[in-house]
């Protein structure tokens, strides 16, 4: 049997050009002049050459064993443009035993002793190297100026009479930056990805399939009927969407071969190209995000649906102090609400013999811890800005090497307590077998606390090494954090997003005390201690109760009176939370508890008496003794007559927690 083969690709110049029925028509003609009939056609319309997976190739040499014996061709580079593997497949037809004609070649391998096939195929194989390299260089340049016009992703399209140009679409870009919204929120892919398609946001391939349909092409482009983890990906990736334009990001090395990235420095980049769908602080504050997802395997927020979960702003930096586990958000219904608390998750899931306390804190707490240490560092922001030089670097890069350093020795001097732990484990087992099993549960215990401060100190060690505070742009960020500073300040509490631009690290302590660490080096700025802050608080109200005991003119007072006035002037108290400063009035000697359940304490000093227990209180009063005033009565009368200014206080001892 005869078979024919012809092939046409794309890079066949104008000059040589010829269709597949022009090639049909030459081999018949060669055909029927020696008297041969062309039983079977095989044929590759539009595939390079260079590459020899064709299909109608690839049945051809199935074929070959079964009933073809001659195969009949153009010339050599419709066969194939790739010399090596065209004077291999010249010895497979030789040692399989069949017939191969080449009729413009003028090669037949049963008589052909042409010793300059070699330099036919070679120069057939340059020419498509050469053809390549022409693109390459066309195309290297177009991407050196920014020029080369390409497919603008997901939220643009290109506009002008060249289509030179990029635009908004704003219904896309709405969903984009729902994306961003929802990633900065807690979502992960998987979440932002079944929200989308179930909300029947069309797809990528959806938008760009409906555009070619308007503009009358119509192509066999896969269309996807959902969104995928990849989609929310490449469009978190990209930088496209802060008007960045990047060229050359792929390549290959040889001819048809594979594309491979491109590093990002060498890779061709135009800043300010397009207008932008995202605000770079936003790009920015995801990337960082990823990362950290990424070295903490972060699961995304509770709940199965976007909506579902429990709402968790300080997802992403708050910290057991003792074992360095994320701490958690659970909810507890009291008789009034229900109130958020976070917990060690460690604590949580495990149990005390892995971490021995719940590191218990309730969100509204410490949402105010934050939003006050916040206010506190707004002036220090503005001095930072506005002194802040970029020289400065240097030092501060010396301060995180030296932490780390100082850390890195503490992590292994625990390891050596561990092996050390474990050499006399072995000896005393080894001393005492029938032991074995006490002895086990005595070291397991000291095993575990070790382990998980090392684990503790390692969390820590990565976090310096990632800081934020070598980028070059640290100036621009302090100015953005000034405003959301300011914002913050305005509107009294934090989001999410807030608390991602401005908070590095949240520890709580087992008396779920937080110690906050701003970014930006704000936190070595102003000092801040939750505890301070506590006890100031107690303080205050001590003072408070002292003062309305002394102007009360009735002779007697009441847990339900003291409560009522320490809420109209700005306290959430209840009755019951007063009690313990009632306490306190009767281990001072103030008042005696009374029979008389209409009168149930008696004032039993006067108001001379009682003010000099007030001057007294207030010459050892934390609260004056920061204030740096002489006897403290008047800071003491400052703050408690302006409480209003301090509503969003901590209530520790009023909520009992």
């Amino acid at each position: 049997m005869n078979a024919g083969y012809v092939r046409l690709s794309r890079d066949d110049d104008k000059r040589n050009y010829s269709s597949i029925e022009n090639q049909k028509l030459i081999i018949t003609q060669y055909a029927a002049e020696r008297n041969l009939v062309i039983d079977r056609w095989y044929e590759d319309d539009g595939v390079s050459g260079y590459i020899f997976d064709r299909p109608g190739f690839r049945q051809l040499m199935k074929d070959l064993d079964k009933d073809i014996d001659t195969v009949l061709v153009k010339d050599f580079s419709r066969l194939g443009r790739h010399n090596a593997k065209i004077l291999l497949l010249l010895d497979e037809f030789q040692e399989r035993g069949k017939h191969l004609i080449v009729v413009d070649d003028h090669y037949d391998s049963e008589i052909s002793e042409d010793d300059t096939i070699g330099i036919t195929t070679w120069f057939n194989e340059r020419y498509v190297k050469d053809t390549s390299k022409k693109i390459r260089h066309a195309l290297g340049a177009k991407q050196k100026e920014g020029t080369l016009i390409t497919q603008p992703p997901f939220g643009y399209r290109r506009t002008g009479k060249k289509k030179e140009t990029f635009e908004i679409v704003q219904k896309e870009a709405e969903y984009i930056r729902l994306i961003y919204d929802l990633y900065i929120q807690g979502c992960g892919y998987r979440k932002i990805s079944t929200y989308l398609t179930q909300q029947g946001v069309p797809t990528p391939s959806m938008i760009r399939r409906e555009r070619e349909l308007e503009e009358g092409r119509n192509t066999n482009r896969h269309v996807a009927a959902a969104w995928s983890d990849g989609m929310v990906k490449e469009i978190l990736d990209n930088d496209f969407y802060i008007g960045i334009f990047r060229l050359r990001k792929r390549a290959r090395n040889t001819v048809h071969g594979k594309d491979k990235r491109v590093p990002k420095e060498e890779q061709y980049m135009f800043e300010d190209h397009h207008p932008p769908i995202i605000d770079k602080m936003i790009y920015d504050l995801v990337q960082e995000l990823k990362e950290k997802r990424t070295k903490s395997r972060y699961k995304g927020s509770h709940g199965q649906w976007i909506g579902s979960e429990i709402p968790n702003p300080f997802g992403s930096c708050l910290y057991c102090k003792d074992c360095g586990s994320k701490l958690t958000a659970i909810q507890r219904q009291t008789s009034a609400k229900v109130r958020k608390y976070y917990i060690c998750s460690t604590y949580n899931t495990k149990g005390k013999r892995y971490c021995a306390k719940a590191h218990l804190i309730e969100e509204q707490k410490l949402m105010d811890d934050v939003v006050r240490y916040i206010r506190m560092c707004r002036n220090a922001l503005c001095e930072v800005i506005a002194a802040y030089d970029i020289k400065d670097f240097a030092a501060e890069q010396k301060t995180v090497e030296e932490k780390c350093a100082l850390i890195q020795a503490e992590i292994d001097e625990v390891k050596h307590q561990l092996r050390t732990l474990f050499s006399q484990k072995i000896k005393d087992i080894s001393s005492n077998p029938g032991n074995e099993a006490l002895i086990k549960e005595s070291y397991d215990s000291i095993q575990q606390e070790l382990t998980a401060r090392v684990h503790a100190l390692e969390l820590k060690y990565d976090e310096l090494k990632c800081t934020e505070l070598e980028t070059p742009n640290v100036k621009e960020k302090l100015r953005t954090a000034l405003e959301v500073v300011d914002n913050i300040i305005k509107k009294g509490t934090l989001n999410r997003k807030d608390i991602e631009i401005l908070v590095e690290r949240i520890e709580v302590d087992e008396n779920g005390l937080p110690e906050i660490e701003l970014k930006y080096g704000l936190s070595r700025l102003v000092h801040y201690s939750p505890a301070e802050e506590l006890n100031r608080y107690e303080n205050e109200i001590v003072l408070t109760v002292m003062r309305l005991i002394r102007d009360d003119d009735r002779g007697f007072t009441s847990a339900k009176y003291l409560s009522r006035k320490l809420t109209d002037m700005g306290y959430a108290k209840s009755k019951k939370s007063v009690l313990p400063y009632v306490t306190t009035m009767i281990e001072k000697g103030i008042v005696e508890p009374c029979e008389n359940k209409l009168k149930p304490y008696t004032i039993v000093k006067s108001r001379e008496e009682i003010a000099e227990i007030i001057a007294d209180f207030c010459k050892s009063c934390e609260l004056c003794r920061t204030e740096g005033t002489g006897d403290g009565q008047e800071v003491c009368d400052k703050y408690t007559t302006n409480l209003h200014d301090t509503n969003a206080d901590r209530r520790y001892a009023a909520d009992g927690i």
